[in-house]
């Protein structure tokens, strides 16, 4: 953990936390619930769970804070590894129709039917993300699901959520309050599932192969993807020759579950990360690496 800790890019992808608590439901509360993505024949869908840089490079966080839990889930029937999912599979601009991502923001919320099906984003029915530590006695649970039908949100634990955010991605989240816990390592899982007669399924119509994360240039600028057309990769053991080279974070698969280590959360007044107020842009997505609004933050010392 140490290693990683000093290796690994400090970048955040994070939301102020009013934009962000208001908005993380925003999709559900405006009328037009979005799609939900099935599988069209007899296999399941096979997704890839997609960490954002918060989740993966940023270093400690300062318990009594917001830590921003945010995913995006991607399907991944047609590849044989994450490194063959496209930047045009997640942003149709310029290329794709859409002038940039808001444009695409707009489209989808209008008529995700339409415009979903053109990305590899996927909408999924029920989605079930637990933190683990050491130090906790009972694991902290985060879920929500939608019914397949209507499509109305019909399952919300502990204000889990999603949103189409202002660079076209539907993302799944919510702000995770620190306060009370102890310090410590924890870890993030995520399982998909469908909703059947109210209740979240997991292993119904979804398949998680892939834990992945933004893959950088250790060589180049801090931000600079290795290969911008080819942006993921998946996150590896701490030991991992990829992460000693490419500086991905630690995570990966367990089963039906990908998983993502965190930064430890550390005492207050002992540096750290905030993942509420990092003076991020609210809304997020200005730049097309991310789903969130990034700031780049500097590691407790």
């Amino acid at each position: 953990m140490k290693g990683r800790m000093a290796t690994a890019v400090a970048i955040a992808m994070l939301f102020g936390i009013s934009a962000c608590a208001s908005l993380i439901s925003a999709e559900d509360d405006e009328g037009t619930p979005l799609m939900i993505t099935a599988p069209t024949g007899e296999e399941p869908v096979s997704c890839a769970v997609f960490f954002a840089d918060n989740m993966v490079y940023a270093p400690q966080w300062r318990l009594g804070n917001f830590v921003r839990i945010e995913t995006m889930v991607l399907d991944t029937t047609d590849y044989a590894s994450s490194r063959e999912i496209k930047r045009t599979d997640t942003d149709l601009y310029p290329d794709g129709g859409y002038a940039d991502g808001l444009d695409q923001q707009a489209a989808i919320i209008a008529d995700s039917d339409a415009v979903l099906p053109l990305t590899k984003m996927v909408s999924v029915s029920y989605i079930e993300v637990t933190v683990k530590s050491d130090v906790l006695e009972t694991p902290i649970l985060f879920a929500a699901g939608w019914d397949p039908m209507t499509r109305e949100k019909v399952i919300e634990v502990n204000g889990f959520g999603r949103e189409v955010n202002k660079a076209g991605h539907l993302i799944y989240g919510t702000l995770w309050d620190t306060s009370g816990l102890e310090e410590g390592v924890y870890t993030v899982e995520v399982r998909l599932g469908c909703v059947v007669d109210g209740v979240g399924v997991v292993g119904e119509w979804y398949d998680v192969d892939y834990a992945i994360g933004h893959l950088y240039n250790p060589e180049g600028e801090e931000g600079e993807l290795l290969t911008p057309e080819y942006p993921y990769s998946d996150l590896v053991l701490e030991d991992h020759v990829d992460y000693s080279t490419y500086k991905i974070g630690v995570g990966g698969m367990a089963g039906d579950t990908a998983w993502v280590d965190l930064g430890p959360l550390i005492p207050q007044g002992a540096g750290g990360g905030n993942g509420g107020d990092s003076g991020g842009n609210g809304n997020g997505g200005d730049n097309d690496n991310g789903n969130g609004g990034r700031s780049l933050t500097k590691r407790g010392r």
